[in-house]
């Protein structure tokens, strides 16, 4: 893996020193030496570290490249949504401290000509969010210092020292920490503090799906040739190497857990890259998080890629830290409420509410059911249709809902079912109130009805690649076939919707078609594991049946 090196000298420090620390001072023990120099002690100075922060949303929807990067469209039958979540620049109030950790730092001198006039190294150590410096045994436990206007410096092990410069290899971003300060030395008395900053962005992926996510790994990475440059104007150069940056795999951890919204969130630990304190950051065009590993909705997500660096602020700056979220989704059409049809994510981006998925290229199914579990009639001691039927082919492929539920040529009673709330199945399914009301013009839907055998099978063939034609014949008047259930809970519920399956919902739905005169037919969405897609009849007056409401579009 390449590494970005950062390289930079002590004189240009001092240049830039007011852009990114304040000095925090207070009276406390310097003594007076006979050459009038000041003795500045180990434990004079303290570090305090300033914490990457809180995460705040800024919506894909608010930057200029919100057409190019808040979709995704894998091509594989997944689509997306791609938002940052960052920490908010502090510009008015001192950023929330936090305790810092007992590790080795180097201290230096510099005067305002950047001549470097003394070093301590050792550790910090006591309890709280301020601590003392402790000199290393053996080595200088003061620093004698004319009164005057000096520049302190501090860094951790982290860094490499090379002479007149040091440096941080790109696999030490993340613990990187440097603090510096100018102050006047001139009292009896006085204290100087670092405030560290980590010298690193750090980024880390949060993953959505209406999937369990198991086995997924990414990696988040600059491309080949991505500058990573910061130069000034001075004697010397102050710049990190223009190599390309790969991180170690993300892996996702493992979440099986259905959340309440049915969805699963998996979130990465943090990677680090290394920017420029002198608050020109660097530039986020370029960075990629890419999948290596994994699966969703039964599709590879290997090979993928999210540009990220279109929806990060164009400068990303030091002790800054990023979430980025994404949610996937399983590619499918539906019906939104203004008529059209389009993916979810196609429907969202363009703020429309999807109420229906669609199950052929003029037919939808209803996203939620309609009311509560009810009768297929009121009452069940003759033949109330003129489509009733106890032969497979004629019930099977029936996929007149519609007619059977509006047409008063189809009832037996001289009017249609739909608008008699003595068969309350038809009436439920007629009077269905969508998750939003629909808006498309004059003609671009017919009314909600009932659907017939042969249009459950249609929907269980698009939802969730059921086949039609694995199912010849009745055994009897019940029959079950297999499928993938978790597809079509899938299309449900990711739209906002709920489950037809069994086990989340009450699984079992009266159709449109008549068996006799007690009987009316249905389905159940029982999952695969257990009896599958199950055709059968019940009597009419049963009492736990559910209505799934269908439409066509014209």
């Amino acid at each position: 893996m390449d590494k970005i090196r950062w390289k930079y000298s002590i004189l240009p420090l001092i240049l830039v020193s007011g852009m990114f620390f304040t000095a925090c001072s207070s009276h406390d023990g310097v003594e007076d030496s006979k050459d009038d120099t000041k003795e500045l002690k180990g434990p004079q100075f303290t570090l305090t570290e300033v914490p990457y922060g809180v995460d705040t949303e800024v919506s894909t929807r608010s930057t200029e490249t919100v057409a190019k990067t808040d979709t995704l469209n894998f091509g594989n039958g997944i689509e997306g949504e791609v938002t940052v979540m960052r920490e908010p620049e502090e510009k008015t109030k001192v950023a929330t401290r936090t305790e810092i950790s007992n590790q080795h730092y180097t201290i230096k001198a510099l005067s305002t000509t950047g001549q470097l006039l003394a070093t301590l190294k050792g550790t910090v150590g006591g309890t709280g969010t301020t601590k003392t410096f402790t000199p290393d045994a053996g080595t200088p436990h003061e620093i004698e210092l004319p009164p005057g206007t000096y520049t302190f410096i501090c860094f951790n092990d982290a860094f490499t020292e090379s002479g007149a410069s040091i440096s941080v290899n790109a696999d030490k971003a993340g613990e990187a920490l440097y603090g510096y300060t100018t102050q006047t030395i001139s009292g009896q008395h006085y204290l100087v503090n670092f405030e560290m900053k980590h010298l690193a962005v750090r980024m880390r992926v949060e993953l959505t799906a209406y999937w369990d996510i198991n086995g997924i790994k990414a990696v988040i990475g600059t491309p080949t040739g991505h500058g990573h440059l910061a130069s000034y104007n001075i004697t010397e150069m102050v710049s990190m190497w223009d190599n390309p940056v790969v991180t170690s795999d993300l892996t996702l951890p493992t979440v099986t857990t259905e959340a309440s919204n049915y969805t699963y969130t998996s979130t990465s630990d943090y990677r680090y890259f290394l920017a420029s304190p002198d608050l020109s950051g660097i530039q986020s065009a370029g960075y990629y998080c890419k999948f290596k590993a994994g699966a969703l909705y039964g599709r590879s997500v290997v090979g993928k890629s999210l540009d990220i660096g279109a929806i990060l602020p164009t400068r990303m700056q030091p002790n800054e830290s990023y979430k980025i979220k994404v949610t996937l989704y399983y590619s499918y059409r539906y019906l939104f409420h203004d008529g059209s049809v389009a993916t979810l994510v196609q429907g969202k981006r363009a703020g429309k509410t999807a109420v229906a998925a669609m199950i052929s290229n003029n037919k939808a199914m209803a996203l939620t059911d309609a009311g509560s579990a009810c009768h297929w009639s009121n009452t069940q001691n003759s033949v109330q249709t003129t489509h009733a039927s106890t032969e497979f082919n004629a019930i099977y492929h029936d996929v007149d809902g519609f007619n059977h539920t509006w047409s008063a040529s189809h009832s037996r009673t001289g009017a249609a079912l739909g608008t008699d709330p003595n068969f309350p199945a038809f009436y439920q399914a007629a009077h269905y109130t969508p998750l939003k009301p629909l808006t498309g013009t004059a003609g671009t839907t017919t009314s909600w009805y009932l659907p017939a055998i042969g249009e459950w099978a249609l929907a269980a063939q698009a939802e969730g690649n059921y086949n039609p034609a694995s199912l010849t014949s009745w055994p009897n008047e019940h029959t079950h076939q297999t499928w993938n259930e978790r597809l079509m809970k899938v299309v449900n519920v990711q739209a906002g919707g709920t489950t037809p399956v069994w086990g989340g919902s009450l699984g079992w739905y009266w159709a449109s078609n008549e068996y006799s005169a007690s009987s009316g037919y249905q389905i159940i969405t029982y999952p695969n594991s257990t009896y599958g897609f199950y055709f059968a009849a019940n009597p009419k007056a049963t009492p736990f049946m559910a209505v799934r409401p269908f439409i066509i579009k014209n």
